[in-house]
């Protein structure tokens, strides 16, 4: 029997699970819980509440990032394991306050997931390229989210909705830490600029053991959504776009129904809840030294 999920929050990443699950074997959407019409009409499952969930195993959590912690915090209460999309909370206290509630809880670095990364890391952890000494990874959005998503109030902005990609899979690539971090923004005029959100950002970071890194962040990339890496070792190196056109969608969607699997079968290779900790403490650093909200 599937393992039965409430999904909670179908906007447009919410929506892009269940695109994604509907094909899964091991999970499937059992319904939905979503206060706009136009949206909960897009996963074509019963509707629900928080207040009256049917009979489910667990939850996956869509909703914007400033709700993350009180809509964790009552499904906890109902003793629900949770798959919360990232960032878990829009700030490290938030994520510390979920870590402190004691649920069974995964946060959705799809990443990890990607057969292509999974091999990268295997290499690396091999030893196939030698001692790593440089790692770099880039997230070019095709076009930027609507305005509202972009507030930093609301995600966050460019450097937690996009940067703490970056920051887990570095992490998790490397199996260290992220130390200093610095950058500069760039402040490209194709819109109306969102204040605290700026459509470019360079980031130069510090990895513990003298690894060097350094992450690109666009919020607009005409040729379409790219996702790439490249680590360099002593003795090799790879570099490799893992997301791009025509079958961008496609490698998401997969590793989406991976994660999902992964999480109902507690097979734990998933991200927890203090890699997220540690993902957004490396965001804030960055925010800092950038001067954002």
């Amino acid at each position: 029997m599937a393992f039965r999920l409430a999904l909670v929050g179908a906007g447009r990443m919410g929506a892009a699970h269940a695109r994604a699950l509907a094909s899964a074997r091991a999970v499937e959407i059992a319904c939905v819980v979503e206060p706009s019409d136009a949206a909960a009409a897009r996963v074509d499952v019963p509707r629900a509440t928080l207040d009256a969930l049917p009979d489910i195993d667990g939850a996956l959590v869509c909703v914007p990032t400033r709700f993350h912690l009180e809509v964790v915090t009552q499904l906890a209460a109902l003793g629900l394991p949770v798959l919360c999309e990232k960032p878990c909370g829009l700030t490290s206290e938030e994520a510390r306050a979920i870590a402190a509630l004691g649920a069974r809880l995964q946060v959705a670095y799809w990443r990890r997931f990607v057969p292509a990364l999974r091999a990268l890391r295997e290499r690396m952890r091999a030893g196939d390229l030698g001692e790593v000494v440089f790692v770099s990874s880039a997230q070019l959005d095709e076009l930027p989210p609507p305005r509202g998503f972009r507030d930093p109030h609301s995600s966050g902005g460019i450097v937690i909705d996009m940067g703490v990609h970056e920051f887990d899979q570095l992490r998790w690539l490397t199996g260290r830490e992220i130390g200093a971090v610095t950058g500069v923004a760039g402040a490209v005029g194709w819109d109306e600029p969102v204040e605290g959100d700026p459509e470019l950002v360079q980031l130069a970071l510090a990895i513990d053991g003298g690894i060097a890194a350094a992450v690109t962040l666009a919020r607009r990339h005409p040729p379409g959504e790219v996702c790439r890496v490249e680590v360099v070792g002593l003795d090799g190196a790879e570099r490799f776009d893992f997301v791009a056109p025509p079958d961008g969608d496609e490698t998401i969607a997969a590793a989406l129904r991976a994660q999902a699997e992964d999480f109902a079968l507690e097979r734990g290779e998933g991200a927890t809840v203090a890699d997220a900790v540690a993902a957004m403490e490396a965001a804030e650093r960055a925010k800092a030294v950038l001067g954002l909200p």
